[in-house]
């Protein structure tokens, strides 16, 4: 694993981590610009593949995106 790609999933879980989105089973997430659009893509797919999360793009791009889980439905 690439020490950028490494960075990317540590603020994302930092994010996915805060209190405001463990409150709110929600977060966005928005690729920022010393992030490599191959790490971007990676990351998206990896979390795609996270049973009981749904990604909403909020752009064209898929630059910014908003993330959903349901706890509730992981724990069944």
């Amino acid at each position: 694993m690439s020490s950028t790609y490494q960075q990317l999933v540590d603020r994302v879980k930092r994010t996915i981590g805060s209190p405001r989105a463990q409150a709110d089973n929600c977060t966005e997430l928005q690729r920022q610009p010393d992030d490599s659009a191959d790490d971007w893509a990676r990351m998206l797919k990896d979390l795609g593949t996270v049973e009981n999360v749904t990604m909403i793009p909020l752009d064209e791009t898929g630059e910014h995106v908003r993330i959903r889980w349901n706890p509730e439905e992981s724990m069944s």
